[in-house]
């Protein structure tokens, strides 16, 4: 199983997962014409991708739904009660193409794609496990989150790969030009997750399996890539451990695509 995040943050995200059988994209952010040309960097093109996963409705998340239903004939999955919730009414999905989900397993090909519910001040937001078929191997995809549940610590649990947001570093946000409402809504319960607690989570999950990091989500004005890996390389290396071997940390970007990573199927 390959991914590659083709944007992270809060302009635009989408992630591409693609076995020899089957690609799927979480999440369709960018405009049509610059998802598929990040597609094409990658090796892959919409024409190929079988199913879109959606995590929730903010137009950062679906940005391409209205071209892509109208234009390719993949399926769309959106939880249930987004469905109903009339938020998706001007997208013409084709007959058949839209599908909806709760917390059962979804299955596309050879993946296999689990939702659970997350914090965020949207309708019945979700993130997601995705394994091939008959695999122990798992990578855990979560951003958008105001806090961690043990509903999130569960379903990432024993994971070997996470997308995890690192959206902001705390007191740039409460330093920062922000209007105190928007900060607010930030660090709440709705919002979004700091490095702080991305940190908290991601060291949870190394102690459960996780070796690989990848820092998604951050912000623009809120954050730096330079702040957020640091964070996470002085915590680990100050637990003994070697960066590179015994944990890594990547990061997803804005502007382009990020690295491709592979997950050996167990």
């Amino acid at each position: 199983m390959h991914i590659v995040n083709l944007a992270s943050g809060s302009k635009a995200n989408s992630t591409l997962i693609e076995t020899e059988k089957t690609k799927i994209l979480i999440d369709a952010g960018l405009r049509e014409k610059e998802l598929e040309r990040r597609l094409n960097e990658v090796g892959t093109s919409l024409s190929q991708i079988n199913a879109v996963f959606v995590t929730h409705e903010h137009s950062d998340h679906i940005k391409a739904l209205p071209t892509l239903a109208k234009k390719y004939d993949m399926q769309f999955f959106v939880h249930e009660e987004l469905a109903k919730s009339g938020l998706l009414q001007n997208i013409n999905f084709k007959e058949q193409k839209l599908l909806c989900f709760s917390n059962n397993t979804a299955k596309v090909g050879d993946l296999l794609i689990e939702p659970f519910n997350i914090s965020h001040d949207a309708v019945c937001p979700v993130g997601f496990v995705v394994s091939e078929f008959k695999s122990k191997s798992k990578a855990g995809f979560v951003t958008d989150l105001g806090i961690v549940t043990e509903t999130v610590k569960n379903a990432l649990s024993g994971s070997k790969i996470v997308f995890i947001e690192s959206n902001h570093d705390k007191q740039m946000l409460l330093s920062g030009n922000y209007p105190p409402r928007l900060k607010a809504r930030i660090a709440g319960k709705y919002g979004h997750l700091s490095n702080a607690q991305a940190l908290e989570l991601a060291d949870w999950l190394y102690k459960r399996g996780t070796k690989c990091f990848i820092l998604s989500h951050l912000s623009e004005n809120n954050n730096s890539p330079r702040i957020a890996y640091g964070e996470f390389a002085n915590f680990f290396e100050s637990q003994g451990l070697v960066l590179d071997k015994d944990v890594f940390i990547r990061l997803s970007f804005q502007d382009k695509h990020g690295n491709n990573f592979s997950l050996k199927k167990e």
